[in-house]
């Protein structure tokens, strides 16, 4: 198809040239209007590859921003998953990758999953900033080609795109079983999984 058109165009050049020196051997050659009739399909060819060319590259360098952008992101939450639940059942990633995703839709929390997963707070207790995500405040080693950590991008990527059936859904906070923070009584038990309670 694209060498049928290829064809076309360039037989409406050849022909568009042989009309133009036929005009040209039967016209005054002293006549300014055919110069500017001769010059307009070079200028209109000019145009259509200069906005061909500028419609390409600003099209381009979207598609390679967003796709930065949503590398970003899935790593942000493959890491909130391997911090928070690499010891997990599958089912556990799962949750703890759902509740990431629903306070990414809660006005409550920040606007993309890395502001979320970083997220900090004023806790009056303690008298300073609190982290959501509890290893978020270290400095913690990632090994990068283990197991763990390709399942946790497994996990993070298929979240990320919707393909799972939901696990916690409503969840906006969970906490492991071995300790009993002051907020949890306050808050609706949605499910217990594996060493993790989850609650909205």
């Amino acid at each position: 198809m694209l060498r049928s058109v290829l064809y076309d165009v360039r037989a409406w050049f050849v022909l568009r040239r042989r009309r133009l020196a036929m005009y040209w051997l039967l016209r005054d050659k002293g006549d300014a209007p055919f110069f500017a009739f001769l010059t307009l399909p070079f200028i209109a060819v000019g145009m259509i590859v200069y906005f061909a060319y500028s419609a390409r590259s600003t099209y381009d360098g979207s598609r390679i921003d967003a796709a930065k952008v949503r590398a970003r992101e899935i790593r942000c939450l493959a890491e909130n998953i391997y911090f928070e639940a690499r010891g997990e059942t599958l089912q556990g990633q799962y949750a703890v990758a759902e509740v990431t995703m629903n306070r990414l839709a809660s006005r409550h929390f920040p606007n993309t999953i890395c502001e979320v997963v970083h997220d900090t707070r004023w806790d009056a207790s303690r008298q300073r900033l609190v982290a959501h995500f509890s290893w978020t405040a270290f400095k913690l080693r990632l090994e990068s080609g283990s197991p763990a950590w390709k399942q946790s991008m497994n996990v993070a990527t298929t979240v990320y795109h919707g393909y799972y059936e939901p696990v916690v859904p409503d969840a906006l906070f969970y906490h492991a079983t071995s300790v009993q923070p002051y907020w949890a009584s306050s808050k609706k038990v949605v499910a217990k999984i594996g060493n993790h309670i989850f609650y909205r």
